[in-house]
């Protein structure tokens, strides 16, 4: 479970979750950082310390119970595969120590001394123990790998080589695994492609989880949907958004993934209305100036998370906001709202930056929501 600010996991200490009086649920660390005594989400004000916050009991009871479940899971030797709670009643279930003792028996020290000697010192605990004895109980693994838009498929069979059974040791220490019903999941995401035909609002639309996916889920989604939120999408992504011919609201959240290449964004395509209402975060400079640009002509209301000018780099500041925004042809815009969320705010920093936007974008109503009273909208 996660703090909706800065989208680390709640916790019993720095980032134990508060209840703010507006209603909002947010981490203590995220209160804290704060300049003002307000909700991050809503920016409604209270009058005690973060610390004084009351604790969100129920989250903390949901983790309570998580880690309970935690500790108590084992491996099933029935269902070959980390424990659930069904088979804590029904199946013959091994205690975490016993599915070391396992591990330990199907992978013995040698098995990594002959497969390098790098490997030697690899162990696994906990989680990694059940995910290392799922990945060695299944006659062979179908695998897809995916890196800076490619993508390789293959099958890799268990044998008793001891290379496979240390790379199945490596990728369980290693590698972040989670696990799933597939069966239950591709008809889940089944359903979900052919419930979204004919859509005209899509939200929260996770693309790291199956990016293939998520953008088959966008691509149907195309024709009729009209406001839409994305989250940390990949250039793919990006571009069939930028392709969808209705689309007028945007919500867009970015990561950092694509700042290693920002992808330019072209014209519109034929038949497209344009935006008219778009929210950003993270979205590389160059990519954000190709995509104001394409719609320029449409936008009129935008709002932006970036911090006020100084030294740190773009978006945690912006020394030159004026001048991005007066080289994308914003014809239509009408409202500008600059969002500071945890980023660089000084109140004589922000009126100055404020100033500058409006001397190059005249006739904008240029807002920042630290300075001014603005409500929340949501697209």
């Amino acid at each position: 479970m996660e703090c909706k600010i800065c989208y680390e996991a709640f916790n019993q200490a720095a980032r134990v979750p508060k209840t703010v009086p507006c209603g909002h649920t947010v981490c203590l660390q995220c209160l804290q950082r704060c300049e003002r005594r307000e909700c991050p989400t809503c920016r409604t004000a209270y009058s005690v310390t973060p610390e004084s916050l009351p604790n969100t009991f129920a989250v903390l009871e949901m983790m309570e119970e998580l880690d309970k479940f935690r500790l108590i899971r084992g491996w099933c030797s029935d269902c070959r595969a980390a424990a659930t709670r069904r088979c804590l009643d029904e199946h013959a279930v091994l205690s975490p120590r016993a599915a070391e003792r396992r591990l330990k028996e199907q992978v013995p020290a040698g098995a990594l001394q002959e497969a390098a000697a790098l490997l030697q010192d690899v162990q696994c605990q906990g989680e990694e123990v059940l995910h290392a004895l799922t990945l060695l109980s299944a006659p062979s693994w179908d695998l897809t790998l995916r890196a800076g838009g490619r993508q390789l498929n293959g099958t890799l069979a268990n044998t008793e080589d001891p290379l496979i059974k240390a790379l199945w040791v490596v990728l369980a220490r290693s590698a972040t695994l989670t696990q799933s019903d597939p069966g239950q999941m591709e008809e889940e995401k089944a359903a979900a492609l052919q419930e979204v035909q004919g859509v005209v609002r899509l939200v929260k639309v996770w693309c790291p989880g199956d990016p293939a996916w998520s953008l088959e889920l966008l691509q149907r989604a195309a024709p009729t949907v009209e406001w839409l939120e994305v989250v940390h999408p990949c250039e793919p992504h990006l571009r069939a958004v930028l392709a969808m011919p209705r689309l007028r609201r945007l919500q867009l959240f970015c990561d950092g993934a694509l700042d290693a290449a920002p992808p330019e964004l072209g014209a519109l395509p034929p038949g497209h209305s344009g935006l008219r209402w778009l929210r950003v975060l993270r979205l590389p400079r160059a990519t954000l100036q190709s995509l104001l640009r394409a719609h320029g002509g449409t936008l009129e209301e935008l709002e932006l998370v970036v911090g006020e000018p100084g030294e740190r780099e773009w978006p945690y500041s912006c020394s030159d906001l004026h001048s991005l925004l007066g080289r994308c042809g914003l014809r239509a815009l009408r409202r500008l709202l600059l969002r500071r969320g945890l980023y660089r705010h000084i109140a004589t920093g922000c009126r100055g930056q404020r100033a500058a936007v409006r001397a190059a974008l005249p006739g904008v109503r240029v807002l920042c929501d630290e300075c001014d009273p603005v409500e929340g909208e949501e697209p």
